[in-house]
C-alpha cells in the first residue's frame, strides 16, 4: 500500500467515526404466550417504524433489533433482545405485525408439536 492510499483510508475511517451515531440500547418489555397452534410474542417498541425493525432467526435464536427514528444527531435509541426458540417452533413460517408501537410475532408450532386428539370408543 502506498502512503497516499493509507492517508485517504485513515481519513475516511475518521469521517465514518464522526458520522456514526451513538445508540442507546434498551431491553423492550415482552409478553410471550402459547396458543393451540403457535407461540405468540408481543413486544412494546414505541417510536419504531417498519423500516427500523429487524427480526432474524439463526441457530435457534430469535434476535429482535429495532431503531427508533430520531432527528437528534448525537444519540439514537434502539431496542434489542434475543430469545432461544424450541425446536418445536417453525420459525420459517412466522408472521410479524407492527401496529401502534407493538410488535406481534406469531411463530407456528411444528406439526409434530401440535396436540394430538385420541378418540375414545365405548365397548359394550
Amino acid at each position: 500500500m502506498n502512503e497516499k492510499y493509507m492517508q485517504n483510508s485513515q481519513a475516511g475511517q475518521l469521517e465514518n467515526a464522526v458520522e456514526t451515531k451513538h445508540i442507546r440500547w434498551i431491553t423492550p418489555a415482552v409478553d410471550i404466550y402459547e396458543v393451540d397452534d403457535s407461540l405468540v410474542l408481543q413486544a412494546d417498541l414505541p417510536g419504531v417504524e417498519e423500516a427500523g425493525l429487524d427480526l432474524q432467526v439463526s441457530r435457534g435464536v430469535l434476535t429482535l433489533e429495532a431503531l427508533v427514528k430520531n432527528d437528534i444527531v448525537d444519540t439514537q435509541r434502539g431496542f434489542y433482545r434475543q430469545f432461544k426458540l424450541s425446536d418445536r417452533i417453525d420459525a420459517d413460517a412466522g408472521q410479524a405485525d407492527l401496529k401502534d408501537g407493538v410488535l406481534t410475532l406469531r411463530l407456528p408450532k411444528n406439526r409434530e408439536a401440535l396436540p394430538k386428539r385420541i378418540s375414545v370408543r365405548t365397548l359394550h
